[in-house]
C-alpha cells in the first residue's frame, strides 16, 4: 500500500511497529497491522476524519490489540523477561556448536584430504594433533584449518540465529 503519511502519522506508526517488536509479536504478524493500520488511515481520510484521533495513544492501542487477538500481556511479559534473564545460554550454545563444528570438520578433513590416516603410510616423524597438527605440511594444514574455522563460524551462527528466531532468546 502507497499512500503518503502525515508526520504524526508516521510517527504513530512507528511507535506501534516498536510497541509490538518489544512484545515479540511475529514480523508477518507486525506487517498485517501495519497494512490494517494503513488501510484505515487511508479510509478514514476519504471520509474526512482524523484516523489518529480513532486510535488513541500508541501504548493502548497495542494493548487493546493484544487483548483482542487474546494474547495475555502478562504472561507475554514474563515470558519477555525470562529469556532476557539468560543472555549467556547463547554464548555457550555458539561455543559448544563452534567447538562440536571445527572437530568434526578437521576430523573429516584429516581423513580425507591428508595422509594422516593412511595405514601404508607409516612413519614416526609427523605428530598428529587433531585441533592445529592434521598435516605434515604447514601451508596444507593452515589452509585446512582456516577451512574448519570457517565452516565452523557459519554452523554457530546459524545455531544461535536458529535460538533466536525458534524460542525468541535475545
Amino acid at each position: 500500500m502507497n499512500i503518503h503519511l502525515t508526520l504524526a502519522e508516521k510517527q504513530f506508526l512507528h511507535e506501534v511497529m516498536t510497541e509490538l517488536k518489544q512484545y515479540q509479536i511475529h514480523s508477518k504478524d507486525r506487517r498485517n497491522i501495519r497494512l490494517q493500520l494503513l488501510e484505515h488511515i487511508q479510509e478514514s481520510r476519504e471520509h474526512g476524519q482524523d484516523s489518529i484521533q480513532d486510535f488513541g495513544e500508541p501504548t493502548t492501542f497495542v494493548k487493546d490489540f493484544l487483548e483482542v487477538n487474546g494474547i495475555d500481556l502478562h504472561s507475554k511479559m514474563k515470558q519477555i523477561q525470562k529469556f532476557k534473564s539468560r543472555p549467556g545460554l547463547l554464548w555457550v550454545t555458539g561455543l559448544f556448536a563452534f567447538i562440536l563444528a571445527y572437530l568434526c570438520s578437521q576430523l573429516i578433513l584429516s581423513m580425507f584430504l591428508t595422509e594422516a590416516f593412511n595405514p601404508q603410510k607409516t612413519y614416526n616423524s609427523f605428530d598428529y594433533h587433531i585441533f592445529y597438527r592434521i598435516s605434515e605440511h604447514s601451508w596444507w594444514n593452515v589452509l585446512l584449518m582456516m577451512i574448519s574455522i570457517s565452516a565452523s563460524l557459519l554452523v554457530s551462527a546459524l545455531v544461535v540465529f536458529s535460538m533466536r528466531k525458534i524460542k525468541g532468546y535475545r
